[in-house]
């Protein structure tokens, strides 16, 4: 027993918890140290001990825990103190007053409040009373009820037991499913052996929770893979008989949507990946039909069963909600910007007053191992779920392997007015009048003995009640108003609750972003604008700019008709000039017009402020017309206020129909013709950007103040009088961007005159801090505003979208984002070793280049169906490549994979995976952008680094994508083959892939080797005629190696890496006049190519021909002519081709083919060649007779 605890029982009766927390009178017990303050405004609140059952409360600032209900039966707390801790015990508590207990095959029940003698006649009368009756927990014992579960393998639940009370019932009944489908019903629990059994009503599912349908409908089974099966009771022939029904689609909806409903009742194929049960609520409808909400990881369904249960209809499955839930838990817990791949888990569900609570956590290890919780709030329209509001919570948890058991044991349950989320150690209650306000003050309950654990937790009476295994039922109320008004309270929900009651307790369920963006947070009477005198404007001046101004202060003071009346005379009046005028200046009058009034109402000077009555004098004006005046003498409020006037002014455009009348003007000094609805935003923006720049320049002041004693000094705007510089900055709002571009030559001058490396990365990262919330700022308010200023309908895609922090030069941010990114890593990263420092420059360089890129992004997008869009994306893909490289190259891989999956940037991508050897990532990203080809795109990288032998290694697991990559490279796909042992495709394919090649005679000849390799490999194919053709391309191939490279040389042909001749080729450089080295043997090389030819009798013809007009036929002497014929070459040639072929008729022409040759030209006219040419004839068939015995054909 703790120290504390014995303490307090010195001083209060035995039977109590504790006392009082919170002193409630003058005479009330001191606070007891049991419960603890602690934290910032938030409070601990600690049930330390185990108690006598009927006890009081205690109380605390914030909550009032109770005991609730009969004392525990003695069974019950024996299974709760003695259970083995190999068999886990789940409680239930019922909102009829019944709670029951499975330990293993034993199933306790026991009644807590006997709902019955609440409404008697001698049960306590008032309100009050009779709460406290039901509440108190008396001396009274309740009795205990055993029976036996059925057998199960898996192990009992408590959700899978209902205990309830008949009509005219004495006693209670209860029915019992098992995990594994086996269902068993008592008629009273008073009898355990008389129940009636049901066994395996669904095969092959583990049953998850059993829900009671309203109206006696019976119950709703659900799996653990979201199938549902409708149980009922039913009286037949006096028998009881349990009837089960599996819910199924109807065939046509499974037809009409697709694949993704097949998988919603079991009937998904092996291949798919199964639902995952999170929670299942029900609801009655008006005509007794009950609608049944169901919950998995990735959908929400949404089913309507009739009153007798024969008809059940899904009306949707919507999963386009879950992705809203993900977005909100990005938008809440990390940088909108990023494109983060955060993983979501939906934890409970519950429905109230029609309004469908999610409890959900979602994580983000990129960004830090933490848990993060939210609530959303959904309301179920005709066709789809609504995200009505959504929470974030303060509640965060360390999240790794070892706790993630722990961090997903969230639960909630909720009241009308407050959110109770707990785990099995603590309660944390949240009031939903204001969940912001109320979290900076709520407390937890903590339940910290070692063996003390909350087992369930129920709503009874809408009392919160939670079932601890040390103090049994307690009862969590507020501790500031009474339980009878927390029972009946009915609070207005909401965002159109309309009376001040109402205000006061509005439950917009989240804090509304324009507190942030549009100033929301100065009081809309204090404008100055409300206080401008529009009669006196429309009458004394005439000018278009000054008649606009007058009836947008018409249409603010509720004169509508006034205001229309100027309008219409106003655009009467342009419309007859425009027509008038022969030129195009007053084209966009109505635009200049409004951008004239959106400028001034920017930059009018404070009308409180006396120090600026000097210019008012000199200018000869007054500042009594001035929209954007402010009574403030502050300047954050100064431009709050006019944030909050130039909102109400593009309204007043939008209620009159003038926005839909504006066009386009040239902007940025005449470079880009830019929509007047975005010209009103980038001035929006930069209100937007100095009210952030004067927010935070407390805490970098000396760095803001000399920026901007910079930007006015080349504004030439001398502070006269008692007016400062930031007087003159912050009022001269259109040129707020130069700011940044001061910045930027701050820090050069800084690295031009400092040599401490540590205080000038400092200096960086202050700098870059002072951008990055700017810009954050920027794109909070871009995105909150983005239907307020957006095209209408019939420009949307007419204009391009280039804001003012895309743009480049003095208008825009791009170019000095740029250099500050340049600055950041080589005067900062590059020069601190502070670790801290350098991680905190390398974040902020993300963040600036997500920045850019965002912007880039934004106008390819807009400009998709121009012509310049292919040049522009081309400079974007460079331009990407560039900035992320920056990161890879200091191997911040981490932020470079964030940038390169959020921009495509598939080639860094790969990169990353590349120098970081992670397999693992490389698999995830080919399954994450696989509507992309990010496979092939990879593999392509391979190729072009040339190295094609990674590939097959590094998508080994990917064989679709290898199967892919092997139709469009044919010239590898062989190796996959070998890989699979396919060696009869892979010689095939090698020998095709040889025969095809015409580039290089070195990879001919090592296809062709490779291709006999695999086809001797194959043992069991026979691949006779491959090998036949194997051989051939190889002998070729040995006949071109022969080729002397002195003639190839002669030829232009390069002998390094010479290409692949053709047979014919080969024969006319064996044959040519420039070989000069030729022999018998040469010329025999090219008669035997002729085996390669298809025709070859012109080219033996040509062989022959080349063989007699190498020597001289027609200067010999005749004398001894058998003598000089022994030495011609057509003579060798003729020798060596009987020695090895044997028959002069298969190699050598007829004699006549060569007499009556054009190829021998005026030769065979020559009566000496004649005479020689017939005797070399004759001396060759007398001295190579032919064998009688041969028969040869060459």
């Amino acid at each position: 027993m703790d120290r504390s605890l014995q303490q307090l029982y010195t001083s209060m009766p035995r039977n109590s918890i504790a006392g009082r927390m919170r002193p409630q009178a003058a005479n009330s017990r001191p606070a007891s140290p049991l419960i603890k303050k602690t934290g910032i405004s938030q409070g601990r609140f600690s049930l330390s001990a185990r108690s006598n059952p009927s006890i009081i409360g205690i109380r605390s600032e914030f909550n009032m825990v109770e005991s609730f209900g009969s004392q525990l039966p003695v069974l019950v707390n024996e299974a709760l103190t003695f259970n083995e801790k190999n068999q886990n015990v789940s409680v239930r508590c019922a909102p009829n007053g019944w709670a029951w207990i499975v330990h293993g095959r034993r199933l306790l029940i026991w009644q807590y409040k006997d709902t019955k003698r609440t409404g008697d006649s001698t049960s306590p009368r008032t309100p009050k009373e009779l709460l406290r009756a039901q509440q108190r927990r008396g001396n009274a014992m309740a009795q205990c009820r055993e029976l036996t579960l059925p057998h199960c393998d898996i192990g009992h639940k408590a959700t899978l037991v209902s205990v309830f009370m008949g009509e005219g019932q004495q006693m209670a009944s209860c029915v019992a499913v098992s995990p594994t489908g086996d269902v068993r019903y008592w008629p009273s629990i008073a009898h355990d052996g008389s129940s009636v059994d049901v066994n395996g009503i669904l095969d092959g599912q583990e049953f998850d929770q059993m829900l009671n349908m309203p109206h006696q409908q019976g119950y709703l089974l659900v799996t653990t893979t979201c199938s549902l099966v409708l149980l009922q009771l039913q009286l037949v022939n006096g028998r009881n008989v349990l009837q089960h029904k599996t819910i199924r689609q109807p065939a046509g909806f499974l037809g009409g949507i697709g694949k993704k409903f097949s998988i919603i009742m079991g009937m998904n194929s092996g291949g798919d990946k199964e639902n995952k049960f999170v929670g299942i609520a029900c609801e009655g409808g008006t005509s007794g039909e009950a609608f049944v909400t169901v919950l998995a990881d990735r959908w929400f369904q949404r089913w309507r069963l009739s009153n007798a249960g024969t008809v059940e209809q899904m009306l949707y499955e919507d999963s386009e909600i879950i992705r809203k839930i993900r977005d909100e838990f990005q938008h809440k817990f990390w940088n909108v910007r990023d494109n983060l791949d955060i993983n979501l888990h939906l934890l409970d569900m519950h429905i109230n007053n029609g309004k469908i609570y999610v409890l959900g956590g979602a994580v983000n290890t990129a960004h830090a191992p933490q848990i993060h919780y939210g609530v959303a709030i959904i309301t179920s329209e005709a066709e789809a779920m609504k995200l009505q509001n959504f929470i974030p919570l303060k509640l965060a948890q360390f999240y790794n392997l070892g706790t993630e058991k722990e961090c997903h044991n969230l639960r909630f349950i909720v009241t009308t007015t407050h959110l109770f989320f707990y785990t099995d150690k603590y309660i944390y209650p949240l009031n939903l009048s204001n969940p912001a306000i109320a979290e900076m003050e709520a407390e937890k309950i903590e339940f910290h003995l070692q063996d003390d654990r909350i087992l369930n937790a129920a709503i009874c009476g809408q009392l919160p009640l939670f079932f601890s295994r040390t103090h049994g039922l307690v009862c969590v109320t507020p501790g500031d108003f009474d339980t009878i008004e927390f029972m009946n309270s009915s609070y207005s929900f909401g965002p159109n609750a309309n009376t001040a009651a109402d205000l006061n307790n509005l439950s917009s369920l989240a804090i509304d972003q324009s507190a942030l963006y549009n100033s929301s947070q100065i009081n809309e009477s204090n404008l100055y604008v409300f206080d401008l005198d529009p009669d006196a404007m429309y009458n004394e001046f005439k000018d278009e700019v000054s008649q606009l101004k007058a009836a947008f202060i018409y249409r603010l003071k509720h004169n509508n008709n006034m205001s229309n009346t100027i309008l219409n005379e106003l655009l009467r009046n342009m419309s007859e000039n425009q027509a008038a005028s022969t030129g195009s200046a007053d084209a966009n009058q109505l635009d200049r017009i409004v951008i004239t009034i959106a400028e001034d109402l920017a930059e009018d000077l404070p009308a409180a402020d006396p120090r600026w009555e000097q210019l008012w004098t000199e200018a000869g004006h007054s500042n009594k017309h001035a929209l954007g005046s402010s009574s403030s003498l502050q300047i954050l409020t100064q431009l709050k206020e006019k944030s909050l006037a130039l909102r109400h002014f593009v309204e007043f455009l939008h209620n009159t129909g003038i926005w839909e009348k504006l066009d386009a003007v040239p902007s940025g000094g005449g470079s880009v013709v830019k929509p007047t609805s975005y010209i009103l935003a980038d001035i929006n923006e930069k209100l937007v950007a100095a009210i952030a720049l004067r927010g935070i320049q407390s805490k970098y002041t000396k760095i803001i103040d000399e920026a901007i004693n910079r930007v006015v000094a080349t504004w030439q705007e001398n502070p006269y009088g008692n007016l400062t510089a930031q007087d003159i900055f912050y009022v001269r709002i259109c040129k707020f961007q130069e700011i940044f571009q001061a910045l930027s030559d701050l820090l050069d001058s800084r690295i031009e005159s400092q040599q401490q490396s540590t205080s000038l990365a400092m200096l960086i990262s202050d700098i870059n801090s002072i951008v990055l919330h700017i810009i954050g700022e920027i794109m909070g308010s871009r995105e909150h505003n983005a239907t307020l200023y957006t095209l209408p309908q019939d420009k949307a895609n007419v204009h391009e979208y280039l804001p003012w922090t895309a743009m480049s030069g003095s208008v825009g941010l791009r170019d000095t984002l740029s250099h500050l990114i340049d600055t950041s890593v080589r005067y900062g990263a590059h020069c601190t070793n502070e670790p801290e420092l350098k991680q905190r420059l390398y974040r902020q360089i993300y963040e600036i280049i997500d920045a850019i890129l965002d912007g880039r992004k934004n106008y390819l997008e807009s400009v998709h169906d121009s012509e310049k869009y292919n040049v522009l994306l081309q400079q974007f893909e460079s331009q990407r490549r560039e900035l992320i490289s920056i990161l890879i190259d200091d191997e911040q891989y981490e932020y470079a994979a964030k940038l390169a999956e959020k921009y495509l940037d598939f080639q860094s991508l790969v990169i990353i995976c590349d120098e970081t050897k992670n397999q693992d990532r490389l698999d995830g990203y080919i399954k994450k952008f696989e509507e992309y080809d990010f496979s092939q795109f990879a593999i392509n990288w391979h190729l072009r680094q040339n190295r094609q032998g990674e590939v097959f290694e590094r998508f080994k697991g990917n064989q679709a994508a290898l199967s892919q990559f092997m139709r469009d490279h044919p010239t590898l796909g062989w190796i996959q083959l070998v890989f699979n042992g396919d060696f009869e495709r892979a010689a095939k394919i090698l020998l095709q892939l040889a025969q095809n090649e015409t580039e290089f005679v070195q990879r001919k000849k090592s296809m062709l080797s490779l291709a006999k390799l695999a086809a001797f490999a194959s043992a069991d194919s026979d691949l006779a005629i491959q090998l036949e053709s194997i051989n051939a391309e190889l002998n070729i191939i040995d006949y071109q190696e022969q080729l002397s490279e002195p003639l190839m040389q002669n030829y232009g042909y390069d002998v390094e890496n010479p290409k692949v001749l053709k047979v014919e080729e080969m024969i006319n450089l064996f044959i040519s006049e420039e070989n000069e080295t030729v022999n018998e043997f040469e010329f025999r090389k090219a008669l035997e190519l002729l085996n390669y030819i298809d025709e070859p009798y012109d080219v033996r013809h040509k062989i022959w021909s080349a063989a007699i007009l190498r020597d001289n036929w027609t200067a010999y002497d005749t004398n001894n002519a058998v003598d000089y014929l022994q030495n011609l070459l057509f003579f060798k040639l003729v020798e060596v081709c009987h020695l090895m072929d044997g028959d002069c008729e298969t190699f050598l022409p007829p004699m006549e083919d060569f007499l009556n040759s054009a190829e021998l030209g005026d030769l065979v006219h020559n009566t000496s060649f004649q005479y020689l040419f017939k005797l070399t004839y004759e001396y060759i068939s007398d001295a190579f007779k032919k064998p009688t015995e041969t028969n040869m054909e060459l």
